[in-house]
């Protein structure tokens, strides 16, 4: 079979957990979901391969073993998952009827995880001010006292040393957030960008982008902050309110350079955000000369909304291959439910009715068998001699 098989749409296994009398039936779940599996997903013959079937086969007997003598949900779910994980397919997974709970971790871990992050020693938010003015025309922008949209934080900034900037709390939230517990930590990227580590309330961290815009600062994804005092040098205009300020934007970055950062293909209007945002910029993205089209971090979905942009990316035409399927009975059935539920919305019955017809079709006179489904062709017959140069912008979380 071809190694760029890929899958169409998501297969996910729905696992009935519990019992009605409360009682996991993992054993069967298990053989359940190695037939469905093998019945339908498309990746089951790239997957397993001559070379790796013995080893599959003791995983399989492994696991089918270890869940008869499993009564638990949680723990079910957990042997499952590292069967369905020799896969390696993000696509592939187990979907639950009830809701397991989440792993709480102890109060020692928690402490544990706290104590490794600094404290800012300070004596009153005044004082800190005080420590801050009196840097005169050495203060920087992004230092002082700030507060979240939604008033939960209340932080000040400061730099700490050459290369990085901490953000602490003002005020105690409980016995591990007392007051100058840091919140995150900035290094400095560009001009008014940052890079951000964030600590999130269980104090593990993540990384983002952290956007200075005059008395706005922006963590992309978590917070937005508005700055208290000192009093800023500007403040955000509403051209900036519109265009800079929003995480999805079309961004005008210098002369020469736009920026667009579109919003995750998972979205169900997302086809029509990006259209929306290309459309109401086109003088801008017409006019630039270096194009970045910013896409870290979008988990996929809708292939669509890439459409507004094909006309930037080429003045050619692109080929979108057909995706392949596995022509099977229960495969059918999802698809036909798909194509009968798209018919009451009109922007998906336009874009997926006539390629879920011809792959439904297909699949009846080929079952059992792998088909493929239609290509598709992006062009709308009009060359642009701008941007010059384009750049698109991935990372390991773009699906």
């Amino acid at each position: 079979m071809k190694k760029h098989l890929v899958l169409f749409f998501l297969f996910v296994v729905n696992a009935q957990l519990v019992s009605a009398q409360n009682e996991c039936l993992c054993e069967k779940n298990f053989i359940t979901i190695y037939q469905k599996i093998k019945d339908n997903y498309i990746g089951w013959d790239d997957k397993i391969t001559p070379k790796n079937k013995a080893e599959f086969d003791k995983l399989s007997i492994r696991v089918q073993e270890r869940s008869k003598k499993i009564n638990d949900a949680a723990e079910c779910y957990k042997v499952l998952s590292e069967w369905t994980s020799f896969f390696k397919d993000a696509h592939l997974f187990i979907n639950t009827q009830n809701s397991l709970p989440e792993p709480v971790e102890s109060a020692e871990v928690l402490k544990n995880r706290a104590g490794k992050l600094s404290v800012v020693k300070f004596d009153s938010e005044d004082s800190f001010l005080a420590e801050l003015n009196a840097k005169g025309p050495k203060l920087e922008e992004i230092e002082g006292v700030w507060e979240s949209d939604d008033q939960v934080y209340r932080i000040g900034i400061k730099r700490e040393s050459k290369k990085s900037i901490v953000g602490f709390l003002l005020k105690k939230r409980d016995d591990l957030w007392v007051a100058g517990k840091t919140k995150f930590v900035l290094e400095y990227i560009s001009p008014n960008r940052y890079k951000t580590t964030y600590y999130y309330a269980d104090f593990s961290s993540e990384q983002f982008l952290g956007r200075l815009i005059k008395n706005v600062f922006v963590i992309d994804g978590v917070y937005k902050f508005n700055k208290i005092s000192p009093s800023p040098k500007e403040l955000i205009s509403n051209k900036e309110i519109i265009q800079s300020l929003p995480e999805y934007r079309v961004e005008k970055l210098d002369s020469v350079t736009t920026l667009i950062v579109l919003p995750p293909f998972t979205l169900a209007d997302a086809y029509q955000y990006a259209s929306q945002m290309i459309i109401g910029n086109r003088s801008l993205i017409d006019a630039t000369k270096h194009l970045i089209i910013d896409l870290r971090n979008n988990p996929g979905g809708d292939e669509n909304v890439m459409s507004p942009l094909w006309p930037y990316i080429s003045d050619g035409q692109i080929l979108r291959k057909g995706g392949y399927f596995k022509a099977s009975q229960e495969n059918l059935i999802l698809l036909d439910q798909e194509l009968k539920s798209i018919q009451s919305f009109p922007m998906y019955r336009e874009l997926f009715n006539e390629k879920l017809t011809e792959v439904t079709k297909r699949m009846r006179g080929n079952m059992g068998q792998i088909i493929q489904g239609p290509d598709k062709i992006y062009n709308d017959g009009v060359v642009r001699k701008k941007p010059e140069k384009v750049a698109i912008l991935v990372n390991k979380n773009t699906a």
